[in-house]
């Protein structure tokens, strides 16, 4: 027999083919996948099989799946999408200018404005209350009036355009425009316009000579804030945000209570002088110390320095970001921070004519800041943006220049998956906001057609499905082709399972567009009397699933030592099935399923979430106190549950019950680093990652 698969390089794609390539020697298989995100050649490594053939292209290709349904017996479709984000955006309110996500933008505005829902958006009318947001104008930047902000849930594919310029994160088919001011879709994946100088301001708006600074802590940490800091105090101030911002870190002792703030460097006079500015602001002790590889420490200490530095500085190196009321200072304090940023940590090259300023972070709310900043002093400049290895951060380096190279240099298109919300926002006159690190011109449509057609899974479930079953119906109307869905298209049930013949309820629009798929399959297999089956399937698990789901993160942040998250309580429930019973349930509706039947494939074996994690924590011999509880994802269903006895009629049992399964994948994550080390960064492995605000 010779089997068509479609999605091979995915999780439970590359699964059935190994499972087939080892049962069945005189088959042969051919994968046919377009290495979008989830899709990972790496899942077949190892597979020398002369039987085997990858051919990489779209399902939505005709002519391409035409000419492969011609050649094959059988057809098994695993192809899907899924993903999404939120970005930085500069706002100017009430003569202020912020640095926020759209995220953060959305929940200050719905502490004051009414939230409209019309059943598939969320939107706030912000029209008349003088908010206004970075817009490209006659070449420059400029503040136009926002109108409205407008989110929706999605979870589908999410695109991240990397590039010299900048980088920004957008949903598929969100407009972008290009370096000659032509809108463009977003996986075009052009050399994006952006700005690099602000010459237009409110006419409210003052560039000041004096900040005041408002902080509040929590927990251990009860200091209010409330200082008016001007002249040399203010310039000693930012010298010092600056330098803790690219040396320092800040520390509390919980055995004495104590909170410090420590910058390193090499350059003792430099944290001499530093010391100095420190007693302008602080009554707090300092001191300065060698370390044993040479370098120098600037120990502060005092709670109120402490507080003021990680909230309005950030804490960790990832988290670092600029003050806010930085944006908004005369000319003569942005250069001052600019410059004592570089002499923290970058550093000056002359690059042929061009003298260089360089500095370098792994925070992207930092890049996006500087970007900001920069453009606001008009100097121009240019990212070099590394990937991350090994579990590592991003790292951005910005550098600024005289002149630009006319070549447009690496552009890079990424795509990941993502689940949660995805902005959008309404401005007046202008058609475009400013978004993402490098203040990169996006399209404002209101209602972006990625919102209100997500079409990056609909692409693949279903213009995919009907391509597939189009090529059926014309070259190969006898081939048997299997169409894998999943228990998602039946929505939640409190008590009992789902059958077969029960009604579809999907409550996302990922799980209607493969409801929709499903559909086409049974209406092409009635109309033109092809045979075709569908298969849905309960939550898989096993090797090779992607970093980002429940098992596979837990195993892998366990080992790491890091808070394994859980949503809510833990007690959203999934029928667990192991990837190589799924693969067995799909061989046998492939052999012996009759047609235009659909069978569901179930271990019938529930757990809670928290039954999961704990279950692990036991195999991997970690503690219980790792376990860390966080805010539930919205639209997170509570129990997914369906009946697999039509297809226990034909004979197929589960193989492995849940605590075997579980055993094997656990040891299969710890024996295999080198198979996820290069798929997790901050992302990947972030707690709640549907409400990610990068």
């Amino acid at each position: 027999m010779k089997i068509l698969v479609t999605g091979g390089a995915g999780f439970i794609g590359s699964n059935f083919i190994r499972y087939i390539l080892d049962k069945h020697k005189d088959w042969e298989v051919i994968n046919l996948d377009k290495l979008g995100y989830g899709s990972n050649l790496e899942n077949l490594k190892g597979v020398d099989d002369s039987k085997y053939t990858f051919v990489k292209g779209d399902i939505t290709d005709f002519e391409l799946v035409s000419k492969l349904v011609k050649e094959v017996d059988a057809i098994v479709n695993f192809a899907a999408e899924s993903v999404a984000e939120d970005e930085f955006v500069a706002i100017h309110r009430h003569g202020r200018i912020n640095l926020v996500t759209f995220g953060e933008l959305f929940d200050q505005l719905s502490k004051t404005n009414k939230v409209i829902k019309d059943g598939k958006h969320e939107i706030i009318d912000v029209s008349g209350k003088n908010i206004k947001v970075l817009s490209f104008y006659n070449g420059y930047g400029a503040w136009f009036p926002l109108k409205k902000v407008i989110r929706h849930y999605y979870k589908g594919k999410l695109l991240c355009l990397r590039q010299k310029w900048g980088e920004i994160y957008v949903t598929p088919n969100h407009s972008v425009y290009d370096v000659f001011g032509n809108l463009v879709s977003a996986d075009s994946n052009p050399e994006l316009l952006v700005i690099r100088r602000v010459n237009y301001y409110p006419h409210e708006h003052k560039f000041k000579n004096t900040t005041k600074i408002r902080a509040e802590g929590n927990g251990h940490l009860r200091v209010t804030l409330d200082k008016t800091y001007t002249g040399e105090k203010l310039e000693a101030l930012l010298r010092l945000f600056a330098a803790y911002i690219s040396e320092g870190n800040a520390t509390y002792n919980k055995a004495n209570g104590s909170y410090a703030v420590v910058i390193s460097n090499s350059n003792e006079n430099w944290l001499k002088s530093l010391a100095e500015d420190y007693k302008l602001i602080s009554n707090g002790s300092y001191s300065i110390t060698k370390r044993n590889d040479g370098v120098y420490q600037l120990e502060l200490k005092s709670k109120e320095f402490y507080q003021m530095c990680i909230n309005l500085c950030g804490k960790n190196a990832p988290e670092k970001k600029l003050p806010d009321f930085i944006y908004g200072l005369d000319k003569k304090y942005q250069t001052l921070f600019w410059e004592t940023l570089i002499k923290g940590d970058g550093t000056y090259r002359q690059w042929k004519r061009d003298k260089v300023a360089e500095y370098t972070t792994v925070s992207r709310k930092l890049a996006a800041g500087l970007g900001l900043l920069l453009a606001l002093l008009g100097v121009d400049y240019t990212y070099y943006i590394n990937k991350p290895r090994d579990g590592n951060y991003t790292s951005y380096t910005i550098r600024t220049r005289l002149f630009y190279n006319v070549s447009t240099g690496k552009r890079e298109i990424i795509e990941i998956e993502y689940e949660g919300y995805v902005y959008d926002l309404e401005v007046e006159r202008s058609h475009n906001f400013v978004a993402g690190v490098g203040n990169v011109v996006a399209h404002n449509t209101h209602v972006d057609r990625s919102i209100s057609n997500p079409y990056s899974f609909i692409e693949s479930n279903i213009i995919g499905v009907y391509t597939i079953l189009e090529a059926i119906r014309k070259y190969n109307p006898e081939v048997n082709f299997v169409h894998v869905s999943t228990d998602e298209v039946y929505g939640d049930i409190k008590e009992g399972s789902f059958s077969e013949k029960d009604r579809l309820m999907p409550s996302s629009p990922y799980s209607a567009s493969k409801a929709g798929g499903d559909m086409l399959v049974l209406g092409w297999a009635r109309t033109y009397n092809l045979n075709a089956k569908i298969t849905r399937c309960s939550n898989n698990y096993g090797p090779y699933q992607f970093p980002e789901k429940l098992i596979p993160k837990t195993i892998i942040r366990a080992s790491m030592d890091l808070k394994v998250p859980i949503y809510g309580k833990g007690n959203n429930v999934r029928d667990w099935l192991y990837v190589l019973d799924h693969c067995s349930g799909i061989e046998l509706v492939l052999e012996r399923g009759e047609r235009r039947e659909i069978y569901n494939i179930a271990s019938n074996q529930e757990k809670k979430n928290i039954e999961v994690v704990k279950m692990i924590l036991e195999l991997m011999r970690k503690p219980y106190d790792l376990i860390e509880f966080v805010e539930d994802r919205p639209g997170h269903d509570v129990r997914y549950s369906i009946d697999s006895s039509k297809i226990k009629e034909l004979g197929w049992r589960p193989k492995y019950n849940f605590e075997e399964g579980l055993k094997e994948t656990v040891n299969w994550y710890l024996n295999n680093k080198w198979w996820w080390k290069p798929l997790i960064n901050e992302k990947v492995l972030h707690p709640t990652p549907w409400k990610l605000k990068w």
